[in-house]
């Protein structure tokens, strides 16, 4: 097939017709550039619109294979059904095609939920946290009164919602140093910025006499937590006036000495 001479043929015969390459376009459904390139001889029409595009300028299917029109008797319907055939063999090729790309992305994404699950099995989107962090007592009017430490030995989730849980000791609080007891954290817990803690031993939670809010950093080397009676825990004086304020703000603290 000689993509000039088709070109040639389809202008010829296309002026033949008085159609204008917009309206030859519109008839097939194309774009008139498409008409433009194959005139040009820069493209060649899909093998799919060579029965249509034959009828449209009442040349025959080989006329456009060949690139000329041919006087004598054509055997056009073994072309047509050879067109009808290849047209049908372009589609299974590609229905084949988007079925290998499905079947290849499927593949891929269940290999990586099997990855996930295998990586999550093993503790990958989990940090070890083990600390003893000073801390200082406030009583409820905000004066201190008194210094303790807070035991950190646990997990934190690194993947997706980040949490603690483990051992969050808190000295001078005796309910949380008993060894059945186990503290989980979570930062976003109820609304982005708002960060809680819940102790539990196996079959119940309890409250052991804290406030269920607190403010703490991701390192957990900061932080401040207010007990029922007005008591307050703290790293850092800053969270004092946050826990007396009767208040829970919505912020993540950061103090770039802890970190």
């Amino acid at each position: 097939m000689d993509k000039v001479k088709t070109g040639e043929l389809i202008a010829a015969a296309r002026k033949e017709k008085n159609l204008t390459q917009k309206e030859l376009a519109q008839r097939l459904h194309v774009s008139d550039r498409a008409v433009s390139k194959w005139e040009r001889g820069a493209g060649f029409p899909d093998v799919g619109l060579l029965e249509p595009l034959a009828a449209a300028l009442d040349l025959n299917v080989l006329d456009l294979l060949r690139g000329e029109r041919e006087t004598g008797t054509e055997p056009e319907g073994t072309v047509r059904q050879l067109i009808t055939l290849l047209v049908q063999q372009t589609r299974e090729r590609t229905r084949r095609r988007w079925s290998q790309i499905l079947g290849g992305t499927l593949a891929l994404l269940l290999a990586g939920f099997v990855l996930f699950g295998i990586l999550d099995y093993s503790g990958a989107f989990l940090r070890e946290v083990s600390m003893e962090v000073p801390a200082v007592v406030y009583n409820e009017s905000g004066e201190a009164v008194g210094e303790t430490t807070v035991g950190i030995d646990g997990t934190i989730t690194i993947f997706g919602k980040r949490s603690y849980v483990g051992r969050f000791a808190i000295g001078c609080v005796e309910p949380t140093c008993r060894e059945d007891t186990t503290a989980r954290i979570r930062w976003d817990a109820m609304w982005p910025g708002a960060q809680d803690i819940l102790f539990s031993r196996p079959g119940e939670f309890l409250s052991l006499g804290l406030d269920q809010m607190l403010y703490i950093t991701e390192s957990m080397e900061s932080f401040g937590l207010r007990l029922e009676d007005g008591t307050i825990i703290a790293t850092d004086a800053c969270y004092v006036p946050l826990l007396t304020s009767g208040y829970y703000y919505s912020i993540r603290p950061v103090f770039s000495n802890q970190f």
